[in-house]
């Protein structure tokens, strides 16, 4: 049975994959990180587990963890606490981060 990822289970796993970022992944983290995960809604696969948790914003993107398929990905939103769109296609973090800032640079 499914079970949404704990805060302290989010923290391990952003530590464990922050060991392996390279100096400028680091530098793009530290310009866009929550300073602490925060539950976002994301109609309607966010409703079982109360939201997923989102990591990071740049502009008016997000990167949140998506515990039903294990791994990080990004979509855009329109308000804060709301996730547009939900990817069923995650990744590990540092590429998702990347990835983000590509797009919003494109924007």
């Amino acid at each position: 049975m499914w079970k949404p990822m704990t805060l302290q289970e989010l923290l391990k796993l952003i530590d464990a994959a922050h060991v392996g970022f390279k100096k400028l992944d680091a530098t793009l983290w530290e310009a866009c990180h929550l300073p602490q995960p925060e539950l976002w809604q994301q109609d309607p696969w966010g409703y079982e587990g109360c939201g997923f948790w989102v990591v990071a914003v740049a502009g008016r993107r997000c990167i949140y963890y998506n515990d039903i398929h294990r791994g990080f990905c990004s979509s855009e939103f329109t308000r804060w606490g709301r996730i547009d769109s939900f990817s069923e296609q995650p990744d590990h973090l540092q590429s998702v981060l990347v990835s983000l800032t590509k797009a919003e640079a494109l924007a």
